[in-house]
């Protein structure tokens, strides 16, 4: 059991760190490889990450931010490369480095809600 911790150390690691970054993409991935709308893929990332449906307004918020990310990522305020990274090779069918540089920011929070850090 890890007890929570509001430091910045744990939140850089989180985010960081080599291996939740590509724990970040390969959930991407796969949100992208399962059928659907976005709505419909933000809701397969949330229960496979935290085991429940998301709320509405939860799925307001990711989809707000996977809308704002992709905007970012396409007018070049953000490096594809850096965020989805070797996670382009093999890319689902009809998806862009966009797309998954985009989905991965939104697996990132998913990774990172204190929900799927502690267990209480």
């Amino acid at each position: 059991r890890r007890a929570r911790s509001n430091t910045p150390l744990q939140a850089l690691t989180g985010l960081n760190e080599t291996v939740f970054m590509e724990s970040a993409q390969a959930l991407a991935k796969a949100a992208l490889a399962a059928k659907g709308t976005d709505e419909e893929r933000v809701e397969y990332a949330f229960r496979r990450v935290l085991s429940r449906q998301p709320t509405k307004e939860e799925k307001i918020e990711l989809l707000k931010l996977l809308a704002e990310q992709s905007e970012h990522i396409a007018g070049g305020w953000v490096d594809t490369k850096a965020l989805a990274g070797d996670a382009v090779k093999d890319l689902p069918p009809n998806t862009s480095p966009t797309q998954l540089a985009a989905w991965t920011t939104v697996a990132r929070v998913l990774l990172n809600l204190d929900e799927t850090i502690t267990k209480e």
